[in-house]
């Protein structure tokens, strides 16, 4: 554990900053978060992660790339051999290699058309059992008489197992200038740009978390701002003045717990230490921290606030108001995500319905 720590630390330092992304980037957006109390191992936890991923990708790629390297040359061992004539050969395998497969390409001329079929030999060591017989189909015209006789003499070749080896024949009833080619596709290319395009895709994505983070913060105050809002009118009628009202809220919600799972009230409760330690305008605090989320509903809030903080029952008056359109904007986005939380419910049940179909209908499509 400890050496995978040392040497993704020792990756950080030599990657450069803009792979994983700018550090300077992350700050900017921490101190949009957290103000002046963001804590950088945060930004670098970031980087670190889209690191893994880099790796993850890279690793796959290369393992991949090897087993499909291993394969052809493992597939190029059992294609055909030359004999001294010029004949084409596959030898048998033995009884512990069991049967093998020889993916190859017949190519050949039918009345002066070119016909090219990819085809696969099952060698079966030399004495081995039968197979059971393939059912043909009539020929309806010249191409596909020859076509039929080519898969006979496929058959024919995976059926026997009498000789060590198995030449492969150039004479073909219809078929003329026939030829045998090893099959020669090769996944590689596909392999590369499939590795470019997730890589691709992690750089592009590379802010991805530092995103998801500021979405749930601003999450955090639209959900929560209503019920603070209303707390603070109940004790302003109740005879507090703001700041009072503001700490009692603060320190109803101090618990650790709470505290680590909301990010309003977390806030709340700094901005609450900074007024109480260094004698800071609370009012102040809250407009810099309402900037900083740029949610319009709160910097609304707090310019009402600063704008009327000496009007009293006034400022109380004005405060009902806005929360009550801060209540109808919860309702509505209660109702945006209930909508978009059927939307996402529709493939699933999409795929429930599709699957019920086969289910019922397999049985039937067995028995005919």
């Amino acid at each position: 554990m400890k050496c995978g720590v040392k040497l993704l630390n020792g990756l950080m330092d030599k990657v450069p900053d803009i792979i994983t992304g700018k550090t300077k980037e992350y700050e900017k957006e921490l101190y949009l978060v957290y103000g002046n109390n963001y804590n950088p191992d945060i930004a670098y936890t970031m980087k670190v992660q889209n690191l893994k991923r880099y790796l993850c990708i890279i690793s796959t790629f290369i393992l991949v790339f090897f087993f499909v390297i291993f394969n052809s040359i493992f597939n190029s061992q059992n294609a055909f051999s030359v004999d001294k004539s010029g004949h084409q050969y596959i030898e048998r395998p033995t009884y512990d290699q069991g049967n093998v497969n020889a993916k190859l390409i017949v190519s050949g001329e039918v009345n002066d058309q070119k016909v090219k079929k990819a085809v696969t030999l099952n060698i079966k060591p030399e004495g081995a059992d039968s197979v059971k017989e393939m059912d043909k189909e009539s020929p309806a015209d010249v191409k596909e008489e020859a076509i039929g006789k080519l898969n006979s003499v496929i058959y024919n070749i995976n059926k026997s197992d009498d000789s060590k080896l198995v030449y492969l024949p150039v004479d073909i009833e219809g078929m003329e200038n026939v030829r045998w080619t090893k099959d020669t596709h090769n996944p590689l290319l596909l392999i590369t740009v499939t590795g470019g395009l997730l890589i691709a895709c992690t750089y592009a994505k590379r802010y991805d978390a530092i995103k998801k983070l500021k979405r749930n913060c601003n999450q955090s105050i639209e959900e929560e701002l209503p019920d603070f809002l209303n707390k603070i009118i109940l004790l302003m009628n109740a005879g507090l003045v703001l700041n009072a009202a503001f700490e009692k809220i603060v320190k109803d919600y101090s618990s650790n717990d709470y505290l680590k799972k909301s990010y309003f009230y977390n806030q709340l409760f700094i901005i609450n230490h900074k007024v109480t330690g260094t004698n800071a305008s609370m009012v102040a605090e809250l407009k810099k921290f309402a900037e900083r989320s740029k949610n319009r509903e709160f910097m609304r809030i707090t310019n009402v606030i600063s704008d009327n903080i000496q009007k009293g029952t006034e400022l109380v008056r004005i405060l009902q108001d806005e929360n009550s359109f801060l209540w109808f904007q919860r309702k509505k986005y209660a109702e945006e995500k209930g909508r978009i939380a059927e939307t996402k419910l529709t493939m699933p049940l999409a795929l429930q319905l599709v699957v019920l179909i086969v289910i019922t209908l397999a049985p039937a499509m067995i028995e005919m």
